[in-house]
């Protein structure tokens, strides 16, 4: 191997210069001046050793172990402009002599000086067949590359395979082969355009000619793949760009047309003006007119295309289904070609509109907190266990899973018991948007469903708005009053309910005026009813039904403290915190309020800041019990409103009041009354019991129910709409034919209970006279007394004779108040049976007792439902005794509140025997009302049971 010593040695950072090959290079003046000096002083020609940049660091470049040892043919001086600067630049042209080593390094600064080692190229006679075989390989996929470049010399990549080309083919088209396999290879090298810097290298270092054939073989069959994958690019590249420059051309020659059209409609309208005697000015006028309209027209079309275009993006954007994507490309061609002067343009583009405005993936964090959700619920509601329970635990799934359908729940109760406040709390403590429909008075069900397109103003349904109008797809939606539907021979909308509230449907819910599916099972859906009979079957079938019964005395003083009297405070401007006066002194602690700011009654105003009325608990107890009757709060929020009011009337001033007349007794002790309420110092209200008659007026309901147990009435329990109620039973007989008559706006049921309780009443009296018949005989016989009082049976038989009807030829009249109410049902077949014992006895029934059961011809007391309203019911009217069926008694532990049943004594029957000898028992004593104590009692066991019963 040759060595030359003192060459001067050249690095480049983006070229690879390879032996055999001419190219030229650029260098500094300074450069040229060493390279001249050098070969004077060693007395050579100019040589010089070139070198690629592998990398550059704070050390300097570093450089690559193989180079290029070149000859300097000739070189040219110029000038080149960096900047604002002209700098000098020598161009050398080189041509590649060897590859070469660096044995050491004589000199490095300025300018790289080193002793090199020349390295021998193999010669072709030596060459094996499989070098052969693989030259030939490179020429032929070499001959495809250049006949695949030829259409490209156009492209970007033009000027690089045009320099391969050069260096391969003749001028008569003709590829020429270098003599040796080695310079082919090197040749590749240096003119496929594809190659990067580190590829060229590789090829330039690897001195075995196999191996560098084989390297270049495998870079040329990769750019061939890249060459092709490129032109399939720029294919498409080219037919996407004419199409789009084909559709602007066509919209814009389509303007063209338009606003030919509309000069042309300009044109005429200006004639038939002229023809009628226009002056020129006035022409000109009209002429500068259309102008300016022909010029607003555009300035409108062009917005509209800007809304076209906007709105396919939008659509193209959004997530929709198959079906809905393919509507929606058909929908805007349509658009496209419709004018927008024409209704159908309206029509079209508000359907794309609805299309593009709908959350179809887009939903809220649902809030996995269950503390907080709790926390929540707890805060805006008090009791409610079960549907809290229940939400709790439809967020406990969904915290494991992620992915669990919403569940679709009924809350089924009276009015004002929270239903509707409720679904807005648990969308709060989900973390989730919420939306309120009601369905009261709804009797089409494409208010549900939404209109078909076909219609003049047709429009989505409820449901679609509403996610519409929220923006995600998992909202809790309350569906209130589901009870109120409106149906009718021709509309019945509960039918569209029934895909829209069954979890294994909505996930495919297709709306009228969509006309494609949309998933709804991400939606929580609430429904409220206060009467579930008044439901369709197959829909309530479909939702879980949430019981919500009404409150009890001491829940209602909870949330009046907690909920309504803060409420109302702050709409009537009441909970202005008084300002203390200069040198006033701190209130005693023993001063502070109860829970909730309200003053225990006897206790002195504090002289602390705070609201502007505060009432005594016993003032609100005696509120809810003296003045509502009700399950829920709503009439409770109602008079404490009017409390309010009247607050803020005697804060404006004694004169806002009126002035009290001379000799009006009952103004002067409302007065005096009303004077211990204040204002005090601080300008602060302060209520109690006895001031709420001077207020709200006098008591409401009926202060003695024992005064409506004369004989022949017994006291029944019934659940309406409105919650829990007493319902009163009234028999009376008169000389007659032996008719029974009812009355009272009944059903058929209740009906048949009546003259179930007739002969039930007749059999007993015929199964006891036979039996003292037998007995007086001396026969022994079976009892069939099943167990009642003795004492009782025996008033019974002393008032007939044996073997005779109770009642004679007597006609009986049952009757039940409040006319005005449809009635029906089973449960008043005990009360039934009392009332018509009673007049037989003429006892009254025990007054401190209330009954429920529905009566077969045999006796047995039969299970009934709304226990817990019913129990309320007689809890909230002060009695003392309850009869409930056997059958109830798992509803008694469950439902009932221990506050309720610390002051009622619950009894379970199986027989009317047992009821007949309860209601007539001898040790019978007066009845006073209960009075709801001022603070919760100590804890009763949860029901009564008496040995004999």
């Amino acid at each position: 191997m040759a060595v030359k010593n003192n060459v001067l040695v050249l690095s480049f950072r983006q070229q690879v210069v390879f032996p055999a090959l001419r190219t030229s290079i650029s260098v500094t003046p300074q450069t040229f001046t060493e390279l001249c000096d050098l070969c004077e002083k060693n007395d050579t020609t100019p040589h010089v050793a070139i070198f690629a940049v592998k990398s550059s660091g704070k050390n300097g470049d570093k450089l690559y172990d193989v180079g290029t040892y070149c000859k300097v043919a000739s070189h040219t001086r110029s000038t080149a402009k960096s900047g604002n600067q002209e700098l000098s630049v020598v161009t050398l042209s080189i041509e590649g002599v060897s590859r070469f080593r660096v044995q050491k390094f004589v000199q490095t600064k300025p300018f790289r000086i080193a002793d090199i080692e020349l390295i021998e190229e193999q010669e072709d006679a030596n060459a094996s067949v499989e070098i052969r075989a693989l030259e030939q390989t490179l020429q032929q996929l070499m001959a495809d590359m250049l006949k695949e470049s030829a259409p490209q010399e156009r492209s970007e990549t033009g000027a690089a395979s045009g320099f391969l080309r050069n260096l391969f083919v003749s001028g008569k088209q003709r590829i020429r082969w270098p003599p040796s396999a080695g310079l082919l290879a090197d040749m590749v090298g240096a003119g496929m355009p594809q190659l990067v810097l580190a590829e060229r290298q590789q090829v330039l270092e690897t001195i075995d000619l196999k191996a560098r054939l084989e390297l270049v073989v495998d870079l040329v069959r990769k750019g061939i793949e890249v060459q092709r994958v490129s032109r399939e690019i720029n294919l498409k590249m080219q037919r996407r760009t004419e199409d789009e420059l084909r559709e602007t051309i066509l919209r814009r020659q389509l303007q063209e047309v338009q606003k030919e059209m509309r000069r042309l409609k300009g044109g005429k309208g200006a004639k038939s003006a002229d023809k009628g005697g226009k002056t020129a000015s006035s022409g000109e006028d009209a002429e500068n007119g259309e102008e300016e309209e022909e010029e607003e027209v555009e300035e409108e079309q062009e917005e509209e295309e800007d809304d076209f275009l906007a709105l396919r993006e939008s659509l193209k954007k959004q997530p929709l289904s198959a079906d809905a994507r393919k509507i929606a490309n058909r929908e805007l061609k349509r658009l496209q070609n419709i004018q927008p002067g024409q209704p159908e343009y309206t029509v079209c583009r508000t359907y794309l509109e609805t299309l593009a405005s709908l959350p179809w993936d887009e939903s809220s964090k649902d809030g996995l907190d269950l503390a907080a959700a709790r926390q929540i619920l707890d805060a805006d509601h008090h009791g409610l266990e079960k549907v809290k329970r229940r939400v709790l635990e439809f967020l406990a799934v969904q915290k494991m899973r992620g992915d669990m359908h919403g569940p679709i729940l009924c809350l089924h109760g009276p009015p004002g018991v929270g239903k509707t406040s409720l679904g807005r709390s648990i969308a709060k403590a989900l973390g989730r948007k919420f939306h309120r429909l009601a369905l009261g008075g709804v009797r089409d069900e494409a208010e549900i469903r939404g209109h078909r397109r076909t219609y003049i103003g047709s429009m989505p349904g409820a449901i679609i708005q509403a996610l519409m109008q929220l923006k995600v797809n998992n909202p809790v939606i309350l569906l209130d009053e589901v009870d109120k539907i409106t149906r009718n021979a021709m509309f019945n909308p509960s039918g569209a309910l029934l895909e829209l509230l069954d979890p294994e449907q909505n996930h495919t819910f297709k709306d009228h005026y969509l006309n494609t599916q949309f998933d709804l099972s991400k939606v929580l859906f609430l429904c409220t009813a206060n009467d579930l009979n008044a439901i369709d079957r197959p829909l309530l079938d479909r939702m879980e039904v949430i019981e919500l019964s009404g409150y009890t005395v001491e829940e209602k003083v909870h949330i009046a403290t907690t909920h309504l009297l803060p409420k109302q405070r702050k709409l009537h401007a009441l909970e202005k915190q008084a300002t203390p006066e200069p040198h006033a002194p701190e209130p005693e602690p023993e001063a502070v309020a109860e829970s909730g700011g309200l003053l225990p009654q006897g206790l002195s105003p504090p002289e602390s800041d705070g609201p502007l009325l505060e009432m005594s608990r016993m003032a609100i107890s005696d509120l809810i019990t003296k003045w509502t009757m009700e399950s829920g709060v709503r009439s409770l929020e109602r008079r404490v409103a009017q409390i309010c009011r009247w607050a803020a009337l005697r804060l404006a001033g004694p004169q806002c009041e009126g002035v009290v007349a001379a000799g009006d007794d009952r103004e002067v002790e409302r007065a005096s009354e009303l004077a211990e309420c204040g204002p005090n110092a601080q300008g602060r209200l302060f209520v109690e019991a006895r001031h709420l008659p001077f207020i709200v007026g006098m008591e409401m309901f009926e202060p003695d129910l024992a005064e409506r147990l004369s004989v022949g009435v017994a006291m029944g329990l019934a659940v309406t709409s409105t919650g829990g109620q007493l319902l009163f039973v009234e028999a009376t007989r008169h000389i007659g034919s032996g008719k029974l008559t009812v009355t009272g706006q009944l059903g058929d049921v209740m009906r048949e209970s009546v003259s179930t309780a007739m002969s039930l009443l007749r059999s007993m009296m015929y199964r006891g006279t036979c039996l003292e018949s037998t007995r007086e005989s001396g026969d022994a016989v079976r009892d069939t007394g099943a167990g009642a009082d003795p004492g009782v049976f025996q008033q019974l038989l002393a008032r007939v004779d044996a073997g005779q009807d109770p009642f004679g030829n007597d006609d009986i009249h049952v009757h039940f108040p409040a006319g005005a109410t449809p009635k029906d049902g089973p449960s008043a077949g005990v009360a039934t049976t009392l009332a018509l014992a009673s007049l037989l006895l003429g006892r009254p029934v025990r007054s401190d007792t209330a009954v429920t059961g529905e009566i077969t011809l045999r006796g047995h007391v039969l299970p009934v439902g709304g226990i817990r309203d019913k129990v309320l019911a007689a809890h909230r009217a002060g009695i003392r005794h309850i009869l409930l069926p056997f059958a109830n008694q798992r509803h008694v532990k469950d439902d009932i509140p221990a506050a309720a049943l610390s002051e009622i004594e619950v009894h379970f029957v199986k027989h009317v025997d047992e009821a007949l000898t309860w209601a007539f028992a001898s040790d019978n004593r007066p009845w006073t009302p209960a009075t709801p104590a001022a603070s919760p009692g100590p804890a009763a066991p949860a029901l009564s049971l008496r040995s004999k019963l």
